[in-house]
């Protein structure tokens, strides 16, 4: 039989490098132009000042008043924001990432009704975001509403309310988030090896325990990547905000959060970059605080958690 001749290694080596440079070219370019060169402008931009309203000229010894505005005209509403981010990543924290979990473990184990669960669960990856949207908030104005009312006697306004208004926007947000947390956690149970699991069954592991010492062990890897990318936008996060308050053109409310009122604010500005800063300037604080932040809790994470091994 003829040996099939092999090209030279050196010139496998270029065609490799050559393939793979073509490969990353794209996901390279993108982040240049989308995270490092738009960055770099929203930095200069925080410590820029236009005395006449345009961006033809700009002042730099009042650079850091674009700063310190958050903390005098705006502390109210800076503070307010802060507050709402924090509240939601807390919810989202302890009730939809144990949710999150359970669900995936129970259509996982193929439990009574998991394939209704499942559609139901998948239902925000399958059907657009803004159409939910709309039609959680006929429910809630109209069915829910209604049904309150005529039941139990009670008047809820659950978008004009200030004690209903976060509650009912968590609400629709946690229930959005599920769709791709239970199909990541669920691909990840998957791959378990099933003699894993069977030797545990015959040592008398209920199924708490087995849920415990080697379903979330082997999912973790799953669980460390959201928490570490929820901390990272914590304060950019809009939870939906934007979609359920009128399209994103109401003003920010004691319900919104911080990355609602970055968007809205510089929305509001019409594409006027000296309006900009004090936005620009609230961005660098927030990543100044939150890249820290991230940074530890990846380190902890990774540190204290539970290993596959």
């Amino acid at each position: 039989m003829e040996k099939t001749k092999r090209a030279p290694l050196g010139q496998n080596t270029v065609k490799s490098k050559l393939f793979y440079a073509l490969l990353l070219f794209i996901p390279t370019l993108q982040f240049i132009v989308f995270y490092i060169v738009v960055h770099v402008n929203s930095f200069t931009l925080a410590f820029k000042v236009f005395p006449d309203g345009t961006a033809r000229a700009w002042e730099w010894d009042k650079a850091f008043s674009n700063f310190t505005v958050w903390f005098n005209a705006d502390k109210v509403r800076f503070l307010s924001a802060i507050s709402v981010s924090l509240r939601a990543y807390l919810i989202s924290l302890i009730v939809g990432v144990p949710l999150g979990l359970f669900f995936s473990y129970y259509l996982f184990k193929r439990m009574p009704g998991a394939k209704f669960f499942r559609v139901i669960l998948f239902m925000p990856s399958i059907i657009s975001a803004a159409v939910l949207g709309v039609i959680y908030k006929m429910v809630t104005d109209n069915v829910v509403r209604d049904l309150l009312d005529q039941w139990f006697g009670l008047s809820v306004n659950f978008w004009g309310d200030v004690r209903y208004r976060f509650g009912t926007i968590m609400f629709f947000s946690v229930f959005v988030s599920f769709g791709t947390s239970v199909l990541m956690y669920t691909n990840k149970m998957t791959s378990i090896p099933p003699e894993m699991l069977e030797s545990a069954q015959l040592d008398g592991a209920s199924g708490i325990k087995e849920f415990w010492y080697i379903v979330l062990p082997q999912t973790y890897s799953i669980f460390t990547v959201f928490m570490i990318q929820s901390i990272a936008g914590c304060f950019s996060n809009q939870y939906s905000v934007m979609m359920l308050l009128d399209g994103g053109y109401s003003e920010p409310t004691d319900a919104t959060p911080m990355g609602y009122m970055l968007w809205h604010g510089v929305e509001k500005q019409a594409g006027n970059v000296a309006l900009m800063t004090p936005y620009a300037a609230l961005g660098v604080m927030i990543t100044v605080v939150i890249v820290p932040v991230t940074f530890l809790a990846r380190y902890l994470l990774n540190r204290f958690g539970w290993k596959e091994e």
